[in-house]
């Protein structure tokens, strides 16, 4: 993910969200397979927050893009 994908993101999410979770919230949840934990695990960061259709849609861009 480029650098400006991540800025409009971090743009979009703000700071005061209550429906945001961390990491390892998000992966503790029962809302998702094991497989799907390991890609969040790729394609979360450790200290941000996301909200649950924040993570889904970095999960599905992962799944979706492009082999070179």
């Amino acid at each position: 993910m480029s650098s400006k994908e991540m800025a409009a993101i971090e743009q979009e999410r703000g700071s005061g969200k209550p429906d945001a979770f961390g990491k390892k919230q998000i992966r503790g949840s029962a809302l998702f397979g094991p497989k799907e934990k390991d890609v969040l695990e790729v394609v979360l960061q450790e200290d941000g927050s996301y909200t649950l259709e924040e993570a889904k849609h970095l999960m599905e861009r992962y799944l979706n893009k492009e082999v070179i």
